[in-house]
């Protein structure tokens, strides 16, 4: 199940999310990826049945093999699990970062500013 996409630059203020695409994650080098379903993210993650799998740039290595999975919430959101990461993932939401206990699901919002070792993101939920 290969269903991601780099995409182009979105229009200024337009959020760019394709038909069917769960989220929008705009990565701290500018590129743009579209998540579909249930995505597992790292340096070299772990292959789950179902799943897509997106390999990471990590030159400091602060990125674990597995380090986060994003799930697709029955409400039509979207949910990020840290995957016992060595350097965990911080979600920064209203100006206040929020450390993530692994394996605990929590919801995402449009604007959600994720840290993940060295590396970063921000997300824009569909709905």
């Amino acid at each position: 199940m290969s269903a991601l996409l780099y995409d182009t630059e979105p229009l200024p203020g337009v959020p760019h999310l394709h038909s069917g695409a769960r989220a929008t994650l705009r990565w701290d080098d500018g590129a743009t990826m579209a998540v579909y379903g249930r995505t597992v993210f790292g340096r070299d993650p772990i292959r789950v049945p179902g799943s897509d799998t997106v390999v990471l740039r990590d030159e400091t290595l602060t990125l674990s093999r597995t380090h986060f999975e994003l799930v697709p919430l029955a409400s039509g959101g979207l949910a990020i699990i840290d995957r016992s990461s060595t350097n965990g993932v911080v979600v920064d939401r209203d100006g206040g970062p929020r450390p993530l206990v692994a394996g605990q699901p929590i919801e995402l919002r449009s604007g959600d500013r994720l840290q993940l070792g060295d590396r970063w993101l921000t997300v824009e939920v569909a709905r």
